[in-house]
């Protein structure tokens, strides 16, 4: 099963570190159809709980709308859920995968690997949870870095493991998408730092580049 996103053979085109409505409205207007929002305090891409509150109510509720946490307690994780705040948990730091099993019972889950080498994949092939993001590895970073890892391993864990639908992440930009996507056969791709400018804003043009970019595989 695909993630909900992805409709068909397409590839899903997953815009993350969403800052603002009109980062949103752009995003989606442009042809994403799932938007990250990232409630990670760290993050120089943090929101809080009540701004996204507030944009709710302009943003398609078919796109979906996936918090990304590093390492938060369970229950905040579970509240947002339950109220619709967000449709998708992505666990992006160091938790264990009872944490993330016990959410994914009653939620869905995506859970993000940081990948240094293919032994990085190694604790996967125990893993229930049915959606995977491949990021690059960068220590205490937990994504949005714009570095990227060696494609042929995610090539390696998609082909290994048809049961799960792999999301690709990890410094793609409107120049290397369709590369990425043409080796690693992922279900969707992610993107945040390859379709922001300088201030750390979604950029229309660069957003516009990545999925023709997609789009236009041939």
């Amino acid at each position: 099963m695909k993630p909900d996103f992805v409709k068909g053979n397409e590839v899903g085109i997953k815009i993350c570190g969403i800052r603002s409505l009109e980062d949103a409205m752009l995003s989606v207007d442009l042809g994403a159809n799932s938007l990250g929002f990232n409630f990670w305090s760290k993050s120089k891409r943090y929101i809080t709980r009540n701004q996204i509150q507030k944009w709710i109510p302009s943003i398609d509720d078919k796109i979906e709308r996936v918090g990304v946490f590093v390492n938060a307690d369970p229950n905040e994780v579970i509240s947002l859920l339950e109220d619709n705040i967000i449709h998708v948990a992505q666990f992006h730091g160091d938790e264990s995968s009872s944490y993330c099993e016990a959410i994914s019972e009653r939620f869905k889950v995506i859970r993000s690997v940081g990948v240094n080498d293919a032994k990085s994949l190694d604790a996967l092939s125990s893993s229930n949870i049915g959606t995977i993001l491949l990021d690059a590895y960068c220590p205490d970073k937990y994504g949005g870095t714009g570095h990227s890892f060696e494609w042929d391993i995610g090539e390696r864990f998609v082909k290994e493991n048809p049961q799960t639908d792999v999301i690709l992440a990890g410094g793609l930009n409107p120049s290397n998408v369709s590369d990425a996507i043409k080796l690693v056969r992922p279900s969707a791709v992610d993107v945040a730092s390859g379709v922001e400018n300088d201030n750390g804003f979604k950029d229309q043009d660069l957003i516009k580049q990545f999925i023709s970019a997609i789009n236009n595989l041939s």
